[in-house]
């Protein structure tokens, strides 16, 4: 049986622009990556720190609870709590979000993205 231990992190959902922040308030961002609607902060010991998923109802358009068609802005805005675990496998990092509703639902779904390697220049300040 393997026991992935996920990190609490706070969260802030803003409904208007359908924007997901996922962030751990202990740790600094200082370099961010974009790609396409995900944008991932490093800290100073290049881990991550936060995701913004921008677009976040149509991130999760795919997903959907049992009996539900899709999750939307009205379901993402009654997040009540976030856990993110990140395992780096070959050349990517796995970031694996989940999401607990108010009424006790959850949504796991992992994120692929590339490593940040030392040479990059995105993250060469840090």
């Amino acid at each position: 049986m393997v026991v992935i231990l996920l990190r609490k992190f706070n969260f802030d959902y803003d409904f208007e622009n359908d924007s997901l922040f996922l962030y751990d308030s202990k740790s600094k961002s200082k370099a961010s990556v974009e790609m396409d609607d995900i944008i991932i902060d490093f800290n100073s010991k290049k881990e991550v720190s936060a995701v913004e998923l921008l677009n976040a109802s149509g991130f999760f358009a795919e997903m959907a609870f049992e009996g539900e068609k899709t999750i939307d802005k009205d379901v993402l805005a009654d997040i009540k709590e976030c856990k993110v675990d990140v395992v780096a496998k070959d050349s990517f990092l796995v970031i694996k979000l989940l999401l607990v509703f108010g009424s006790r639902r959850t949504l796991a779904t992992p994120l692929l993205v590339p490593a940040i390697r030392e040479s990059s220049p995105a993250v060469a300040g840090i």
